[in-house]
């Protein structure tokens, strides 16, 4: 999460208007009911949506095991040397390291994929019950969560580009990418393999947490959904009766791929790993969320206006500053060694030269769009890169 006061944004992953009583969580249906309602006003049809339940409100929810146990902390290479022991173990028989990373995120060690599914009671179902090592009901004091994200780009686990992109982390043998802040935005959904059962049993999927340190998942992506613990043991029951969700639930057959398969293709990112691409990607992540704050804002001035109050939108601005902050501040971290990277035909001036246009650009237009609605307090050309 950026620096900066962010008392003005929707707390824990977006879930502020989960807990009002009318969107209290009682049972399956209200928790559908729930879904659709979120669905409906994100109003994107785009999107794909996948869903993540975890059993309690955690401070580091949503973020890849391995950020949390501090095991690459003087140990740059703690990854690679531990698919290198499975392998030789015989826990992995995969020779790409991406699999083998799926495969030891199914054993319990640490990852940086975030387990996702594209079921959201198969989701309901993490948040109302702990890991199966634990009696079911051991979590019923706590509230669980179920987070929705929205995702509108695609990457396979046997596309090129992809395993390029991990092989890069893993190896650490490309100066232009390794330990570079800016590429900790890139937060990548990576599509289920048919290859594993617990992937097929929980309809599942991944998202990539690229850096050494874990960078929160933005905004526009994430909305949240608590689960009072008080309604636990009635959906654990309704799971079981009504749709066959438990702990022994029998793995589905895989059928009728054809539909699934043309859809995604659709979204299916198939560009080359590679520097350019991959700063360009950091800077559409940040068009997408100055999108969503862009809305967010112009919401909150337009009903203060309809209640016939003033709109307190300073403390969103601040915050909207020390996002697009985070990304000048990457931008600039990589500048520093830019010409050892066009040295090594890594990247282009011109390439590097067009990036930092559109993110000026980027910041220009957000400001100018914020003008026009009256909103001048926001220093947008303070946050500009300048160039030669």
């Amino acid at each position: 999460m950026p620096e900066g006061n962010s008392q003005w944004m929707r707390k824990d992953k977006n879930i502020e208007a989960c807990q009002k009583d009318d969107y209290t969580i009682k049972n399956v249906a209200s928790y559908i009911n729930k879904i659709d309602q979120l669905i409906t006003a994100r109003n994107s049809e785009d999107s794909i949506l996948v869903y993540r339940g975890e059993s309690k409100w955690y401070p580091t929810s949503c973020r890849a095991n391995i950020f949390r146990k501090g095991v690459m902390d003087g140990n740059r290479f703690f990854e690679k040397s531990l698919f290198d022991a499975m392998r030789q173990s015989y826990l992995t028989n995969d020779k790409r390291y991406l699999d083998n990373a799926i495969d030891a995120q199914h054993g319990e060690f640490p990852s940086r994929l975030l387990d996702v599914t594209y079921n959201c009671l198969s989701a309901l179902y993490f948040a109302v019950t702990p890991y199966y090592h634990n009696p079911e009901n051991s979590m019923d004091q706590e509230d669980g969560m179920v987070f929705i994200f929205f995702i509108d780009e695609i990457f396979s686990p046997s596309a090129q580009n992809t395993n390029d992109n991990y092989d890069a982390i893993i190896n650490r043998d490309k100066k232009w990418y390794t330990d570079k802040i800016i590429f900790e935005k890139n937060h990548k959904f990576i599509d289920h393999t048919k290859l594993n059962k617990r992937i097929i049993a929980q309809q599942g999927a991944f998202i990539l947490f690229q850096g050494n340190d874990a960078s929160d998942l933005p905004d526009y992506m994430t909305y949240g959904i608590r689960i009072p613990k008080e309604a636990k043991p009635l959906i654990r029951k309704e799971l079981r009766q009504m749709f066959g969700i438990h702990t022994g639930t029998i793995y589905p057959e895989i059928m009728n791929l054809v539909d699934d398969i043309s859809e995604k293709s659709k979204k299916l990112n198939t560009e080359e790993f590679c520097c350019n691409n991959e700063l360009n990607y950091a800077v559409n992540n940040l068009n997408k969320e100055l999108d969503y704050y862009f809305d967010y804002i112009i919401d909150k001035k337009r009903a203060a206006k309809e209640d016939g109050g003033k709109a307190d939108i300073d403390q969103a601005l601040i915050y909207v500053e020390s996002v697009i902050n985070s990304y000048r501040i990457g931008l600039l971290d990589f500048l520093e060694d830019f010409p050892q990277y066009e040295e090594e035909n890594v990247i282009t001036r011109d390439q590097m030269k067009k990036i930092i246009g559109r993110y000026n650009q980027m910041v220009a237009d957000f400001t100018e769009e914020l003008g026009r609605y009256g909103i001048e307090a926001f220093s947008g050309g303070q946050l500009q890169i300048l160039t030669d």
